[in-house]
């Protein structure tokens, strides 16, 4: 009887996967290989964490993300197909996910998301859902994304909170400095626009805008 030969192992050819994207996982380093000589990397998940995985589960699909894919699809959060889970999805991605078209303008100028909201749950026992055009607003459009700094508001509100212009030296909206070198707030109704007295400190024409939102656009 012919004696079996011993098989020969052939190590997998390395190919890089460093920056691809598979479903919410983007790979960022290689890391070595397992006891199976598969290749390991380390994947940054969309929703801000981190795990390793083995080439041929990313490849082939197998793992999509960190682990938050498969604990939504057997979690009863009620969030399926209602605004405020879209909108909490998209926050985290924008914070956490350098490959997100809009990570640059928050992720990316440290803007974080208050830490019991990297739960969904959490997110909506907070915020509630919106109503009609209302999208995610924070008060302090540099401020992080935290109960005290987040509301529901429809366009009109969004586009009146809007940040800063880079050629408004003051840093604050709404506010200006005179030709005097004081300080003076402006809101504007429609095409009317109302003005604040002037201020000695930007802080108190800041101020004063607040109060001329409140009486004029109603806004706390």
């Amino acid at each position: 009887m012919k004696a079996l030969q011993p098989r020969s192992f052939t190590v997998p050819k390395f190919v890089d996967l460093t920056g691809r994207v598979f479903s919410r996982l983007t790979v960022l380093k290689h890391i070595g290989r397992n006891k199976s000589l598969k290749q390991l990397w380390i994947c940054h998940c969309d929703c801000g964490g981190f795990v390793r995985v083995d080439s041929g589960r990313l490849v082939s699909g197998n793992t999509k993300s960190c682990g938050c894919y498969l604990k939504e699809k057997v979690t009863i959060h009620g969030g399926w197909n209602k605004s405020s889970y879209n909108t909490w999805r998209a926050m985290m991605r924008r914070c956490y996910n350098p490959k997100d078209k809009d990570f640059y303008k928050y992720g990316g100028q440290g803007v974080t998301v208050h830490l019991p909201w990297h739960e969904y749950a959490s997110f909506v026992a907070d915020m509630g859902e919106p109503m009609g055009d209302e999208t995610l607003d924070r008060i302090d459009t540099y401020g992080n994304y935290k109960p005290d700094n987040c509301r529901w508001a429809g366009v009109k509100v969004q586009n009146r909170n809007t940040r800063v212009r880079q050629n408004n030296k003051t840093g604050f909206v709404g506010v200006s400095q005179t030709h005097s070198g004081t300080y003076m707030a402006k809101v504007t109704v429609g095409k009317k626009a109302f003005y604040s007295k002037c201020f000695p400190t930007i802080a108190e024409a800041a101020a004063a805008r607040k109060e001329l939102e409140r009486i004029h656009w109603g806004t706390a």
